[in-house]
């Protein structure tokens, strides 16, 4: 299953805002995307991140999030909320990942990104894609992969 991203527009940032997700995480937090939009006729999401759609079939399916920091990615990402819990994940971040890589072209140390602590699901995938625990702050636990 081979994912396509690409860069995000208004309409997916409107589809992406509509899913609903059950328990600790009720939806993807679209809100700067909206208001740097509203501002600046661009679409920058948290922390001035660029989003990418992942397609399957031309679908929507998945976001990805991409910040860089020196020699640091720092990734945010979402799969459709019907999609959670089909055996995705693993391929959805690793994809991810890979096509951030190529797409800026930079020499990386390690990706980095924030999972809620309850997110037991995803803390597993990511675990299985090689990033490793580096720090709890309240709920929110960092993970690292280094390249």
């Amino acid at each position: 299953m081979d994912f396509k991203f690409i860069p995000i527009t208004i309409e997916y940032v409107k589809e992406i805002d509509s899913w609903n997700y059950e328990g600790f995480i009720e939806e993807v937090w679209m809100t700067p995307y909206f208001e740097s939009f509203n501002n600046t006729e661009k679409l920058r999401g948290p922390g001035g991140c660029e989003g990418f759609v992942a397609l399957l079939d031309n679908k929507a399916v998945g976001l990805f999030e991409f910040r860089m920091e020196n020699s640091i990615m720092e990734i945010g990402l979402a799969l459709r909320p019907d999609l959670v819990g089909k055996g995705l994940g693993v391929e959805f971040v690793n994809q991810g990942i890979e096509f951030g890589l190529k797409h800026y072209d930079t020499e990386f140390d390690y990706i980095r990104l924030e999972v809620h602590f309850q997110n037991k699901a995803a803390i597993r995938v990511y675990e299985k894609v090689g990033f490793v625990k580096v720090e709890q702050k309240a709920t929110e636990i960092e993970m690292r992969k280094t390249l």
